[in-house]
């Protein structure tokens, strides 16, 4: 693998990187995550966001959500971004469990509205 050089542009902020192929790679990876997890660029609006990266359910950001979401007045929304596929599953349980309402999901972002 040689050396790369490259430039990289996007909404909010220009990339430049040198080194290893992999490491230009992994550099363009982790600033489209940074883009995607922005609550700027959630498909709908929300009161609150939370971004739980790439952790699963079973790594915690569940008890973050559900934490986040008892302080929130009811009808107030959450905004959630969460590239683990196994959040779409156990969220929508947790919703219907909780009396809370999942009311979108666009990909890895997720609407929740406090009961």
């Amino acid at each position: 693998i040689g050396n790369a050089v490259g430039v990289r542009r996007t909404e909010t902020s220009l990339i430049v990187w040198t080194g290893t192929e992999q490491a230009a790679a992994a550099a363009v990876a982790q600033a489209q995550r940074a883009a995607a997890a922005d609550p700027a660029n959630m498909p709908f609006a929300a009161d609150h966001f939370y971004d739980a990266g790439d952790k699963g359910c079973g790594d915690g950001p569940l008890e973050t959500i559900a934490g986040l979401v008892r302080k929130m007045p009811p009808g107030e929304t959450l905004a959630i971004h969460a590239t683990d596929p196994s959040v779409a599953v156990d969220l929508a349980a947790w919703t219907r469990m909780s009396g809370h309402q999942l009311v979108d999901q666009q990909g890895p972002y997720y609407l929740v509205r406090r009961k």
